[in-house]
């Protein structure tokens, strides 16, 4: 169906439904791509149905068997008397749930390569937007109604997962489950930070297609501009917000849900690290430490409390670099002769 003709129907329906919300480009927009917001709807469905079924039996498994908040290794009598139990937990339930956060962090990726790609690079391939712009829309205007309906459905939809999921992992107990916040699989797809890879999903998707105007090329491209940028970021995740550096005489106390940057090692008094492994064949490793002044304690952790801080930093990293995708893609279309 052409864009004129979506245009003719838009100005004859009725108006009931989402006609009475939604007008004009608006609504041409909402006819474009409402399969794959319905889609997309479907899928964010399914996958909090499975975040709270998986909730609930994992926690009616912890309330059985009395293991909640146990980790397999150490804690109290009690866990320490569970650990068959907690390792049949985590057998049952850490990889449905690695599945589960997995799906939430595809969806900026889905995203990106079937909402932000298509997006432009399907109208200047076809030559409809031509359709538009005749008709008095501007590129200004066309441009901001294309990208906030399907921007705004995705981040919304994939925050809202990113929420349940966040609920069910907190249920489940990371440390019980083994499966922790800052690991690759539950950082972005449990917290704010997959809005803003949502946001930069069709951003870039939208960029890489006004360059290329053509549909699969675009998608190609985005594929590898959030495969390379997400890297990045996990690269420099740990440095968003400021580790918690410990140096002392002893050991300082940490939670199993820490994020250790550098585990505690042997340290001289200016806190550069020692390297004790010769130590460890020398009669007395405690005085072979002395002898070399090595008698610190050197450590750096993310301590739970970091986890929505460095969430919160790298989801504004994306929507920065969404905003200068965006940029890019107006200043683009508008210097352009289509």
């Amino acid at each position: 169906m052409s864009t004129a003709t979506l245009e003719r129907e838009s100005a004859t329906a009725p108006a009931s439904g989402p006609r009475r919300l939604l007008h004009g480009i608006t609504w041409l927009v909402w006819r474009q791509h409402r399969g794959v917001l319905w889609t997309g709807l479907a899928l964010v469905t399914a996958l909090v149905v499975a975040a709270v079924l998986l909730r609930h039996n994992a926690v009616a498994f912890q309330a059985a068997h009395g293991i909640a908040d146990c980790p397999l290794m150490g804690g109290s009598e009690r866990c320490t008397a569970r650990q068959e139990l907690i390792d049949e937990y985590r057998g049952l339930y850490a990889a449905p749930f690695r599945l589960l956060l997995a799906g939430v962090l595809a969806l900026p990726f889905l995203g990106g390569l079937f909402v932000g790609a298509p997006l432009i690079a399907r109208e200047l391939e076809a030559d409809t937007h031509r359709l538009v712009w005749a008709q008095g829309v501007t590129r200004e205007s066309w441009l901001l109604h294309k990208l906030a309906l399907p921007m705004g459905a995705l981040t919304a939809g994939t925050g809202a997962a990113a929420w349940v999921g966040s609920w069910a992992l907190e249920g489940a107990g990371q440390a019980t489950l083994g499966l922790y916040w800052y690991s690759a699989t539950a950082f972005v797809s449990t917290g704010p930070a997959v809005a803003g890879y949502a946001a930069l999903g069709v951003a870039l998707g939208a960029a890489a297609g006004a360059v290329t105007r053509r549909t699969l090329p675009a998608m190609a491209l985005t594929l590898g501009a959030m495969g390379a940028l997400t890297a990045l970021l996990t690269a420099v995740r740990p440095y968003l917000v400021r580790p918690v550096t410990s140096f002392g005489r002893s050991v300082p106390p940490v939670r199993e849900e820490d994020w250790m940057l550098v585990q505690p090692q042997s340290a001289l008094a200016d806190k550069t690290l020692f390297d004790s492994a010769p130590c460890f064949q020398a009669d007395d490793f405690d005085t072979c430490l002395a002898d070399h002044g090595a008698l610190h304690e050197y450590s750096q952790r993310h301590p739970l409390g970091h986890m929505r801080d460095l969430q919160l930093a790298e989801g504004a990293v994306c929507l920065g670099l969404a905003a200068l995708a965006v940029t890019f893609v107006w200043l683009w279309m508008r210097r352009r002769s289509f």
